[in-house]
């Protein structure tokens, strides 16, 4: 059986957000399991270089924004691949449309304008990182690919926008592309002290740190919760396995959990902790979610690996040995 990631090793790699939660996450696999030379480019508006530890001394850190392209485009030459996770987050795409939509959708389309019109005989795959909240409150559960998208928030709206112009882009100019929608991950790396940390980052957090879970509405609400290691291996896959070129696929579990069941889960490793009910917000306010991913398991053999119960165990611990 072919090992497609290591179609990976030693190659020239490109990453923007790569400070994120999932971009230094990807940065410090690249480097560590599969010994990538890589840019990482992030303006560090809501991360910071320091997420890298050691390695940011074996990387080429640039900071700078996506859409300085006069700086970000010279970086683009002679990479094997880019990975394209630089976006606004969802609580912050709101407060100003027009930034989110240059962030999340107008950068994209510069960088695949630039791959389309220039000579870029080294490059073997552009990844479009975007989001299961595209499908917005769909009825049809589990989501699978090929169901209809329900933008509720700029942020979806600029995601899908960016997902669309990288599949445009493959299909009319040849643009290798391929695209990965995330489903809620969650794991260590996560900063609490980020506003736009997940709800079990947050959970994690508070409950080392005497302070309450905070459940939004009855807690019912569900979502499908993927942890960062499979998260990080779907993407790399993404980028690697020939299947996978100009396709979109989901990245997640197939399981619902609800709120509640998390803030149970938690409480089976962290005795005592109380829980404040606080009203529905008025973003991704979706009540169910789950996502299907026989796609991305059928054409390119991927399964995510780590439950929610071991992923929760998991983030647990790497909370205690950094807070």
């Amino acid at each position: 059986m072919i090992n497609h990631y290591e179609k990976i090793r030693n190659k020239k790699v490109l990453v923007t957000g790569g400070l994120g939660f999932v971009g230094h996450n990807l940065v410090k696999t690249l480097l560590n399991e599969y010994q990538c030379e890589v840019i990482v480019v992030d303006n560090c508006s809501n991360s910071n270089p320091s997420v890298l530890g050691d390695d940011l001394a074996r990387v080429n850190f640039q900071q700078l924004s996506v859409l300085d392209t006069v700086k970000l485009f010279p970086l683009v030459k002679e990479v094997n691949y880019i990975f394209h996770l630089a976006c606004k987050q969802i609580s912050a795409s709101g407060k100003d449309p027009l930034d989110d939509i240059r962030v999340n959708a107008e950068s994209t389309l510069l960088i695949l304008d630039h791959i389309k019109n220039n000579d870029l005989p080294e490059l073997e795959r552009f990844v479009y990182t975007s989001s299961c909240s595209v499908y917005g409150s769909s009825v049809i559960l589990p989501i699978s690919e090929t169901d209809p998208t329900i933008v509720l928030s700029n942020y979806a709206a600029t995601k899908l926008l960016g997902e669309n112009y990288t599949m445009i882009y493959n299909r009319s100019y040849d643009v290798p592309a391929s695209s990965v929608r995330y489903s809620n991950v969650y794991g260590y790396g996560q900063s609490p002290r980020n506003p736009y940390c997940g709800v079990l980052g947050k959970f994690v957090h508070n409950s080392l740190t005497g302070q309450a879970l905070s459940v939004i509405g009855d807690g019912e609400q569900t979502r499908d919760y993927t942890f960062i290691t499979d998260a990080v291996n779907a993407t790399i896959l993404a980028a690697v396995h020939p299947k996978a070129l100009g396709e979109v696929f989901n990245v997640g579990t197939g399981i619902e959990t609800s709120v509640n069941k998390l803030a149970d889960l938690i409480k089976e490793n962290i005795a005592g902790l109380l829980v404040e009910q606080l009203p529905e917000r008025d973003i991704d306010n979706i009540r169910r979610r789950s996502i299907n991913i026989e796609k991305i398991h059928q054409r390119l053999g991927w399964s995510p690996e780590v439950g929610i119960q071991k992923g929760i165990q998991l983030t647990i611990d790497w909370y205690k040995a950094t807070l």
